[in-house]
Formats: C-alpha cells, sequence, structure tokens
C-alpha cells in the first residue's frame, strides 16, 4: 500500500507539472499584451513599457518560467495584474463557492442516477427502462448553456420563483445545480443501469439467491457494492468536468467562484491568474481521483495495492 501511495503521489505531481507548464506556454502563445490591455488606447509606448516592467512580461520565457516555478513550493502564485492582489489570496475567496456548487450538483446527479438507473435495470425492457434511456438521451443533447438561459428565463424572469444570478442563499443553488445536474446525469444513468444489469447476472448473486437470502439484501450487500465500482470511476472523472464547466455555468448565473474567476482572467490577459486558477483545478481533479483509487478497495475487498 505504501509503495501504492508513493507511486501514485508521484504520478500526481508530474500531472500537475505537465499541466502547469503546458497552460503557461499556451497563454502565452494567445494574441494580446497585457500591458496594452491595462491602459487606455493611445498610451504612449514608454509607458507600455513601464507597465511591462511593473508586472514582469519584459523578462524572457525562460525566466518568467523559472520565477514562477520558484514560488510554487511556497505557495506563491504570483499577482494578479489587475489590482495587484495576491493569486493565491483570490483563489482561497472563490473557490470554496465553486467546490461547494460542485460537490452538490454531483450529489444530486448521482442520487437521480442511481435511482432511475437501477429502477429501469431492474425492469429491462420495460416502459419505465425505455423512458430512463430516452430521458438519457433527451439530457445528453441538451447544451448546459442553452439549458442555463432557459432556466433563467422561465423561473426568474417569467415566473420569478428563483434568483438568476449571484449567490444570495439556498435558492441561489437551484437553477445552476439543476443545469450542471442535467449535463452530468446521462452518462451517470446509462452507467448505473449497466453495471447494475452486470451485477445481477454475476455467480456470487445466483449464489446468494440459491442461499434464500431475501432480495432486499441480496440487492443492497450483493450487487449494489460491485455496481457501484464504476459509479466511483465516473464520478471521479465528472469531478473534472463540474470544475471544467464551471467556467460556462458561473458565467450564465454571475457566480462568484473560480470560472467566473478563470474566464475574467482568460479575458484580461492575467498570465498570474490563468495559471493560478488551472493549477488549482489540476489538483483538485487529481486529488478526486486519488481519493477513488483509495474507495475502490473499500467496495470490494477482491483489490489490492
Amino acid at each position: 500500500m505504501t509503495a501504492h501511495l508513493a507511486r501514485r503521489t508521484a504520478q500526481m505531481l508530474l500531472v500537475v507539472y505537465g499541466v502547469v507548464t503546458l497552460t503557461f506556454i499556451t497563454v502565452r502563445l494567445v494574441p494580446g499584451d497585457p500591458a496594452r490591455l491595462m491602459e487606455p488606447p493611445g498610451t504612449p509606448e514608454t509607458i507600455i513599457q513601464l507597465v511591462r516592467q511593473q508586472i514582469g512580461t519584459d523578462k524572457p520565457l525562460h525566466v518568467q518560467y523559472g520565477d514562477f516555478l520558484a514560488g510554487l513550493p511556497r505557495g506563491d502564485l504570483g499577482r494578479s495584474f489587475r489590482g495587484g492582489r495576491p493569486v493565491g489570496e483570490l483563489i482561497a475567496a472563490y473557490l470554496p463557492n465553486t467546490l461547494l456548487l460542485g460537490i452538490v450538483a454531483m450529489a444530486v446527479a448521482t442520487a437521480l442516477a442511481s435511482i432511475i438507473g437501477i429502477g429501469a435495470a431492474l425492469r429491462r425492457n420495460s416502459v419505465v427502462d425505455r423512458a430512463a434511456l430516452f430521458l438519457a438521451a433527451v439530457a445528453q443533447s441538451t447544451p448546459n448553456f442553452w439549458l442555463g438561459v432557459m432556466l433563467v428565463l422561465v423561473f426568474a424572469v417569467q415566473l420569478r420563483w428563483l434568483p438568476a444570478i449571484d449567490m444570495s442563499g439556498p435558492e441561489s443553488f437551484v437553477l445552476p445545480v439543476a443545469t450542471l445536474a442535467v449535463t452530468l446525469l446521462p452518462l451517470l444513468v446509462r452507467t448505473v443501469r449497466q453495471s447494475f444489469i452486470d451485477a445481477l447476472g454475476d455467480d456470487h448473486v445466483r449464489a446468494a439467491r440459491a442461499r434464500g437470502i431475501p432480495e432486499h439484501r441480496v440487492l443492497l450487500i450483493h450487487v449494489l457494492k460491485v455496481a457501484s465500482l464504476p459509479l466511483v470511476t465516473l464520478v471521479g472523472l465528472q469531478a473534472g468536468f463540474v470544475l471544467g464547466g464551471s467556467v460556462v455555468v458561473e458565467s450564465i448565473f454571475n457566480w462568484p467562484g473560480i470560472g467566473t474567476l478563470a474566464l475574467k482572467a482568460i479575458q484580461d490577459r492575467d498570465f498570474p491568474m490563468i495559471q493560478g486558477t488551472v493549477l488549482v483545478i489540476a489538483i483538485v481533479f487529481t486529488l478526486v481521483n486519488f481519493v477513488v483509487d483509495l474507495v475502490y478497495a473499500a467496495l470490494d475487498p477482491r483489490i489490492r495495492y
């Protein structure tokens, strides 16, 4: 187990380093001078050069890259080009809102997918099964940006039941969580349905039924633990999608999260902020998948590291 933890930690560090390096190179290949974007049109070239010196973009790329890597062990992600505030401080203020939104959306989507998927598997090829697959197909073909706008128009503008923007209370979670949950639901439903169908045909399930174990115990103990393994894997992978998809959802609902912070940084060519947000998203994603690996052994004793 210790060797596995050391190996997985090394892989996580390598992935994060690759993401940081790729992001550093990519953002500097995009056209647009941050110094010119920070100053009004017509600003003299001497002022622009002074701004470049102030924010550090006048240095060679390898020097900027070295400075960025040198600050990472200390938790120093640099300072934002806009306002000069530490990037780490801004991310620490915005990240909890994104994590809270993502956790609620994943919990809602996983609960609904489990109910729908298990119900479809237990009534395979019935009307319930076909209805579940149809709903999954409709949800999968619905773009999240269109769904978010439609939810705002119906429930916030026309009916005035829910707030349309900002994080003002529990009711403000409903529309963004619904948008993310519908996007996550199709793949989760199909995974739960298929894994439950496969588990129902396993030898240990047939043996449990042959021993006269009640059906509800067979489903809850012998089937559910095995069938949940693919779901756990998918939830770990979907965590990255939630963090990435939060850029669109947070921009629609003006949610004060890391997605809004990243989008604003991209528009302003704020290199330190872009690098910081991508770094944090990469760390969260790798940590979630690391936890998923550890959960495998708890769900299935046959898995050992």
